[in-house]
């Protein structure tokens, strides 16, 4: 089961990311960093708000050093690629959601081993995460590149290749979803009792963390939700493998077994909200 379900996860993030380049341009994501105060506020409460969000929850909620350093390892990871779809769903900006994926994934190798080490943790080398990151980055982008290749080249066959790909794709999603669910939920419930509650409220105070900066950015509502989507999908996989292959402390991985089910929740939680609202608006415009 867990072999199936790691070979599911990167075919149908695979098939995600080809969905959404065969409906972007390359202005999409250049329009982010042309216009850079989204990303930079977006990149701010990834890189700097939430891991000190799980520094003062940890110690609120007397984590044992271990568990305190697996939530900072959490909140310091990269955003998630599955984060680009969720904000197509959202009805976020993809491009900044890439841009922001992006960047994160390029800037781990530096950004983890110094929050780390900040966390009394001494960090891996640059060089395996490196690897690891530019490896998740390329099968993320590939897909994603040849999606917008083919809709700046041959636009026809592009758009009736996403009509066929938009319904697969949606399905692909919620099926990733249900997979880490079954993947991680054996562990998150063994574990649940010794740092459940400091996850869940990370996983409340991530979104709520952009919200706020968005706020006070003035970020419209679209951005704003980009942003909380960004915030609230960690790269887990990263999470999982910086503690137990190039850490070899399984036990720092426990935070992110459990967040990895728990932000799924709350991403669907924003999608659900979003659509929520679009379809108050368009039946206030009806009436």
């Amino acid at each position: 089961m867990t072999e199936m379900i790691s070979t599911f996860l990167p075919a149908a993030m695979m098939i995600l990311m080809l969905s959404l380049g065969l409906g972007m341009r390359p202005r999409d994501i250049g329009g982010a960093f042309k216009a850079p105060r989204a990303l930079v506020t977006g990149l701010s409460v990834q890189v700097i708000g939430l891991p000190l969000a799980a520094v003062v929850i940890g110690y609120a909620a007397g984590l044992d050093p271990l568990l305190m350093a697996g939530l900072v390892l959490v909140a310091a990871s990269p955003g998630g690629v599955t984060s680009n779809y969720a904000t197509l769903l959202a009805r976020g900006v993809v491009g900044l959601s890439v841009a922001m994926t992006f960047v994160t994934s390029l800037a781990a190798p530096f950004t983890l081993p110094l929050v780390l080490g900040l966390s009394g943790i001494e960090g891996p080398q640059a060089g395996g995460l490196v690897r690891i990151s530019l490896g998740m980055t390329a099968v993320a982008l590939a897909p994603l590149v040849i999606g917008m290749a083919l809709a700046g080249f041959a636009p026809t066959f592009a758009t009736r290749m996403e009509k066929l790909l938009t319904p697969v794709a949606r399905v692909m999603f919620l099926l990733m979803v249900l997979a880490t669910f079954a993947q991680n939920w054996g562990a998150m419930g063994e574990a649940f009792a010794r740092v459940g509650g400091a996850v869940t409220l990370f996983a409340i105070t991530a979104p709520a963390l952009a919200i706020v900066a968005a706020r006070l950015a003035r970020i419209d509502g679209a951005r704003s939700r980009t942003i909380m989507v960004e915030a609230t999908m960690q790269n887990v996989a990263i999470t999982i493998f910086v503690a137990s292959t190039l850490l070899d402390a399984p036990a720092l991985a426990i935070p992110g077994l459990i967040y990895a089910v728990e932000m799924n929740i709350a991403a669907l939680v924003i999608i659900g909200v979003a659509r929520l609202a679009q379809m108050r608006r368009s039946a206030d415009s009806a009436v």
